[in-house]
């Protein structure tokens, strides 16, 4: 039986209560604690991400995720090296090409379209992994330019883990051959607010992106692991009569689709449980990444799946 592990995102209101979650996090089995960037419209992660460092000792840290398209890599490795320092061994470089119009806007810049965010996502990507590695690169790529960059007095020696995510073909084939995490995030077309996105939930969309997953992994003789940012998190008696509900507002996915899928956890914690194992076991998707709400709900679920596989929090 393949272990499960499952992440919380979260943003800080205040210390007290920042740090009372990630030592809840910590005693509660939970695997990492991660924030998200969105620069200009939300909390930066490394200051709150440092400061939950002094508080826990088993905990990961980490970004979900960094966005690549306003940042450049030196210093958003450097940063993460930084973490690593204060928290050795326990940080997640999380890492994503970015949607949000403004955030571009801000920096007197006009968002790139898809397959450029994703292209250049593709060379941040593999210059970040160089760097921490502790390698000097030197690029003159068609979006990223760096001459002899180094990670200098800085840990460098692989040990920030690189998580990569996003749905686009050239972002999923550059975190498998190069990250150690691959996030699926059930996403599609960026809706015209900025923030929010359609949904990819159908059976035909994730196995279509595991496959190529696997295929670029194997190529590259690696195997990352693979992880779902869960979008939807609900508890009740009624299973079913709760996914036909979701599936009649227009997600573009069928109620078996919606049944299945990784990014949707719905019905009794019990069913909950039994569906993580079961996607394990059939998907191989080992990982998870839910959203502060449902802490609760999900330290029910660890506790039952723990008592089922004998599985000893991280």
């Amino acid at each position: 039986m393949l272990s499960i592990t499952i992440s919380v995102q979260a943003e800080p209101a205040d210390l007290r209560s920042w740090l009372a979650l990630a030592e809840r996090l910590e005693r509660g089995g939970f695997y990492g604690l991660l924030m998200g960037d969105h620069p200009g419209s939300g909390t930066s992660p490394w200051p709150a991400l440092g400061s939950a460092a002094a508080v826990t000792e088993t905990l990961k840290l980490g970004t979900y995720v960094v966005q690549a398209g306003v940042r450049e890599p030196m210093h958003v490795a450097a940063d993460a090296a930084t973490l690593d320092i204060l928290a050795p061994g326990r940080v997640v470089l999380g890492v994503g090409a970015g949607h949000t119009p403004r955030e571009w806007a801000d920096v007197g810049r006009v968002r790139p379209g898809p397959r450029q965010r994703a292209e250049r996502l593709a060379e941040f990507v593999t210059v970040v992994a160089s760097l921490l590695k502790g390698e000097t690169v030197t690029l003159h790529g068609r979006y990223l330019a760096l001459r002899d960059s180094l990670l200098d007095g800085l840990p460098a020696n692989s040990r920030v883990r690189l998580a990569v995510g996003g749905g686009h073909p050239l972002v999923l084939r550059a975190a498998a051959r190069h990250a150690d995490i691959v996030g699926l995030s059930g996403l599609g077309r960026t809706l015209p607010d900025g923030h929010h996105h359609q949904v990819r939930w159908s059976q035909a969309d994730l196995h279509r992106q595991l496959r190529l997953v696997r295929e670029e992994a194997q190529q590259a003789g690696r195997t990352p692991v693979i992880e779902a940012l869960v979008q939807v998190v609900r508890v009740t008696g009624d299973r079913a009569a709760a996914i036909a509900e979701l599936s009649a507002g227009n997600h573009g996915a069928t109620a078996e689709d919606l049944s299945l899928t990784p990014f949707v956890l719905i019905g009794t914690h019990e069913q909950m449980a039994e569906q993580l194992l079961t996607q394990t076991e059939e998907l191989g998707i080992t990982s998870y990444v839910v959203r502060q709400p449902a802490v609760p709900d999900i330290e029910r679920v660890l506790t039952l799946i723990n008592a089922r596989t004998g599985q000893q929090p991280d």
